[in-house]
């Protein structure tokens, strides 16, 4: 028993000389002048063991033992008697001791009052050179008040695409700028290169045309000129004046109108009918309009009528099928109305080859090697025909020349017939063997080198033909006359004086 005594105080030693408390609460302090040698184990373990006990004795006969007197310590709030009547009354108190960090108070940080207003010196931008207005004086020096949130604000269906497509196209413009400047600017170096040598302008005439009468012998005379009276008179001689194709009032009252090409008209049409759309909806979700009733097909009603009871699927369908031929019998009957009858199809052709015919009258002339094919000849006044075009095409031996007039735009489209729909030379395959020889046995024709050329083209004041005809012309001599009678010789001249090799291509003239 004694040796686990020994053992216990062993034990309770080693603990208080770790914690490094002394020996007891009521154990009496060792003397000053005892030796550092001795060892207190001796003494102390008994004092502590007589204090435990005479503190145990106390309490079980109710006195209170002889306690070394401490420090007082302050009760919490929640402990104290007040508490409960202050709760009552509805006003806790504020507890001035926290025993956990997170229920400690966080002091507010003292803020500087300013006592005085700031100088005028200290706000003037010369004077103070540090002073920055956005940081405020004393009356801005408060933390600003917390913004209040914001709703979202949705961006209309497509503004952002309309954003980028502007954009690019400023961009496009941009490229088309610096390439027309590129060009531009090679266009100068050329004509810089070029010499000024290769202009030749003629020499001067020995003598002047209005000299002329007055000189003999076609030079000048060392002196003045005499004047002859007899040739020199009052009367001025003024040129005859010539109208222009189109009267220049008319052609200054007429609007100059934007052209549109027809990706733009697309574009245009596609944006006008997207608008429409947008500002049906915006009614129907005002209610200014009814919602438009769903479009039943043989693929999409099940889908529709999900959510709907159907006791009858047969009866269903019907209706389906019955709307499907409705809206197409009314897409029939609205293009049936808007179809135009024979008499307003003429009547709209006519007004628009005059308000063609009303921009001017051009005129061209073609040269054919050999226009006695049958198929070049039905073509040739066919087209003619169509295109609303007046002229002549007259067929000789060794040549063939043929005269349109009419408004521009059906005069290119016929130059287009001529010089690259037709086939001069290779398109007599299924007639070749009975256009070939003729009736009287003539030789075979060659067809190889059969080509056609447009010679002149310009506008002219008026139609000289009231129709389209095809003559075959034995004679140069009568072709001549026929074109002289419309006041147009000269196009049977120019025809014989071209030169196909010197002449432009066809693809340039188009």
């Amino acid at each position: 028993m004694d040796a686990l005594i020994a053992k216990k105080r062993a034990e309770v030693m080693a603990r208080l000389a770790t914690m490094k408390l002394p020996g007891g609460a009521n154990a009496a302090p060792a003397p000053v002048s005892a030796p550092v040698s001795a060892p207190p184990a001796a003494a102390s373990p008994l004092d502590t063991i007589a204090a435990i006990k005479a503190r145990i004795q106390a309490k079980l006969s109710g006195q209170s033992p002889a306690v070394a007197p401490t420090q007082p310590t302050e009760l919490h709030p929640m402990l104290r008697d007040d508490y409960k009547a202050s709760t009552r009354s509805g006003q806790a108190p504020i507890p001035r001791i926290s025993s956990i960090k997170a229920n400690q108070r966080k002091e507010q940080p003292k803020r500087l009052k300013i006592e005085h207003e700031a100088p005028a010196s200290f706000t003037d931008p010369e004077k103070n050179p540090y002073f920055d207005p956005s940081l405020g004086t004393q009356r801005t020096a408060e933390p600003h008040a917390r913004r209040a949130g914001k709703q979202f604000q949705f961006a209309r269906p497509g503004r952002y695409i309309e954003q980028a497509e502007k954009l690019r196209n400023e961009a496009k413009m941009e490229q088309l700028k610096v390439e027309i400047a590129a060009r531009a600017e090679v266009a100068r170096l050329e004509d810089e290169v070029l010499d000024a040598n290769a202009i030749k302008f003629s020499e001067p005439p020995e003598v002047e045309w209005w000299d002329a009468p007055f000189v003999s012998n076609g030079i000048y005379p060392p002196g003045d000129i005499v004047p002859v009276e007899s040739l020199i008179t009052i009367y001025v001689q003024h040129p005859v004046p010539v109208e222009p194709p189109a009267s220049i009032l008319s052609m200054s009252s007429v609007p100059s109108q934007l052209l549109l090409t027809r990706k733009e008209r697309k574009k245009v049409r596609r944006q006008r009918r997207i608008e429409t759309q947008r500002e049906h909806r915006e009614k129907v979700m005002l209610g200014l309009l009814p919602p438009d009733e769903p479009k039943l097909r043989m693929s999409n009603f099940m889908r529709i009528m999900a959510n709907q009871s159907v006791p009858d699927p047969t009866k269903l369908e019907a209706e389906v099928r019955r709307q499907m031929q409705a809206r197409l019998d009314k897409h029939e009957a609205d293009n049936q109305a808007r179809k135009l009858t024979k008499e307003q199809r003429v009547a709209k052709n006519e007004s628009k080859v005059e308000s063609e015919e009303q921009k001017g009258v051009v005129a061209a002339v073609f040269r054919v090697d050999n226009l006695r094919h049958p198929q070049h000849r039905y073509k040739v006044s066919i087209n003619a025909k169509q295109n609303h075009l007046t002229g002549v095409a007259l067929v000789c031996e060794h040549l063939s020349v043929v005269v349109v007039e009419g408004p521009e735009k059906f005069v290119k489209a016929y130059k287009k017939l001529m010089l690259r729909r037709i086939d001069w030379v290779n398109g007599q395959v299924k007639l070749e063997a009975a256009s070939s020889t003729g009736d009287d046995g003539q030789a075979e024709i060659d067809w190889s080198k059969n080509s056609c050329h447009m010679i002149w083209q310009g506008a002219i004041e008026q139609r000289r033909f009231t129709q389209f005809r095809l003559r075959d012309c034995p004679t140069e001599g009568y072709a001549k006359r026929i074109l002289s009678s419309a006041g147009c010789e000269s196009y049977w001249q120019l025809a014989k004086q071209f030169d196909p090799s010197t002449a432009v291509a066809s693809d340039l003239l188009l």
